[in-house]
């Protein structure tokens, strides 16, 4: 085998690769690497987008959508507004998610769940919130479901199915979130009847009587995880952790966690003594292992200047987030582009853009040839807090002499299994015969369905395509 070539790295970047007898190394860089699925997730659709990608690497799109929306008729569903959030992060190579809700305060029509499941007789428990709507204050009745009422639950698991049944296994879909129970799917009832004294003016708060949020019984909660559970088999699922009973099950005793974990209200100090290993979770043995299966999505307490101005410990949130394996943060409401110009704080969130998800440095790669016979190595660490939990796989791309692909060879390999830490894979294949004396030889991280950009290496030898060049054997 005759000495690897020198390839000279493309994007301006002045470097070679260093070939011994075979062995490539490589230069790492030390930059923020945009890949899908780490980093941050934007909450929305463009305007959301402009504003934070400048700012900080997203590498996913999230929405909440009100059942309303899309089944403002009983069996006639609207699909247009989920279907445009799947396009629009598909335009930009990214995965999106999603989370149903059936009540929310913030609502502008005041019916997160369709009026229609009312007028079938399911129970309505409406509460006011002030509201300033086209700069007019106004006081909007909102209306919300008990959760345990028969035909509310019965119409919404119909729902359910038919949600399942478009868009379970959809290529575009990065996970589900698991929501439809509690005030925005978030697995509590705090702020719905009869907890709805927090919409008072702050006087008049002070000599009510402070009433607890409604409960519902295990078993009902648990029926609601099962329609999701029972319906997406292929579509990943992250449940939030503010049911710890449903969590428990949710997570299911299998070999592997069932779901992934969603935790929001970070950087509220309240909120970090409900997490692994405190009580109640605590009764959880597997939750913090739950990462290594599957995602880990985080979420702030408000958006970042108000974190500031409240003088919670900013950078501890950050480092939390990282010690507890985060793949992506939404930037909702945390707003990244309000810190922007503060040279304090900004500098925290480019920890999270770097290291968010895997962060996967190549240091050594060999190729080994005899005739046809191909061997190619690659060694190197994991730098990231998570591994990677969209579907890629990973490719050995065989280039001629006039740079055409003669051959990709799929290895067995499988990058979502390499952990924080360092990683290895080694492939033997042949070359057909068309491939020629002068072949060069790249290794790519491809999505299994071609939606996705390329899974680029932190490497400064990386090719514009995210492919990290090995150079060419005789």
């Amino acid at each position: 085998m005759k000495e690897m070539k020198h390839v000279t790295a493309l994007a301006g970047a002045a470097l070679s690769l260093v070939c011994v007898a075979g062995t490539v190394t490589f230069t790492e860089e030390t930059g923020v690497i945009r890949n899908p699925g780490q980093g941050w997730s934007t909450m929305g659709g463009k305007w959301s987008f402009d504003q934070s990608d400048p700012v900080v690497n997203v590498g996913s799109v999230y929405c909440r959508f009100s059942w309303t929306s899309l089944e403002p008729e009983e069996g006639r569903y609207n699909w247009k507004p989920l279907d445009e959030l799947l396009a629009f992060a598909a335009s930009k190579g990214l995965p999106a998610s999603f989370r149903i809700m059936c009540a929310s305060q913030h609502s502008n029509t005041g019916w997160p769940t369709p009026p229609w499941v009312f007028k079938k007789g399911a129970k309505d428990e409406p509460f006011i919130v002030p509201k300033v709507l086209r700069g007019q204050p106004t006081n909007m009745v909102h209306h919300t479901p008990v959760f345990d009422d028969p035909v509310f639950m019965a119409a919404h698991k119909r729902f359910v199915k038919a949600l399942a049944a478009r868009y379970d296994g959809d290529p575009r879909l990065a996970g589900l979130d698991l929501g439809s129970y509690g005030h925005w799917g978030e697995w509590h009832c705090g702020g719905l009847p009869p907890d709805t004294n927090r919409y008072v003016a702050a006087e008049a708060r002070a000599k009510l009587k402070w009433v607890p949020p409604r409960k519902f019984p295990f078993e009902i909660r648990k029926q609601y995880a099962d329609w999701y559970l029972e319906n997406f088999k292929k579509t990943p699922i992250v449940f939030m952790t503010d049911d710890w009973e449903v969590l428990r099950y949710a997570l299911g005793d299998g070999p592997t966690a069932r779901v992934g974990l969603r935790r929001d209200g970070v950087a509220s100090p309240w909120h970090f003594k409900r997490w692994i290993g405190t009580t109640p979770y605590d009764a959880i043995p597997r939750m913090g292992d739950v990462w290594k299966d599957r995602p880990v999505w985080f979420e702030f307490f408000g958006s970042g200047k108000s974190i500031v101005e409240k003088g919670w410990d900013l950078p501890y949130a950050v480092e939390w987030m990282l010690t507890n394996h985060v793949s992506v943060v939404n930037t909702c409401p945390f707003s990244p582009w309000q810190l922007k110009d503060d040279p304090v704080h900004y500098p925290l969130l480019r920890k999270l853009d770097l290291y968010a998800g895997a962060r996967l440095v190549p240091q050594e790669a060999t190729v080994q040839r005899s005739g046809r016979r191909v061997t190619v190595s690659l060694s190197g660490v994991n730098k990231g807090v998570a591994r990677i939990h969209l579907p890629y796989v990973a490719q050995i791309v065989v280039t001629d002499a006039a740079g055409r692909e003669v051959m990709v060879h799929e290895a067995a390999a499988d990058p979502g299994t390499w952990l924080p830490g360092p990683f290895r894979f080694s492939e033997t294949f042949s070359l057909p015969p068309s491939a020629g004396a002068d072949v060069s030889f790249a290794i790519r991280l491809r999505h299994r369905h071609g939606i996705f950009r390329n899974f680029r290496f932190a490497a400064r030898e990386t090719s514009p395509d995210g492919s990290l060049p090995l150079g060419s054997v005789r």
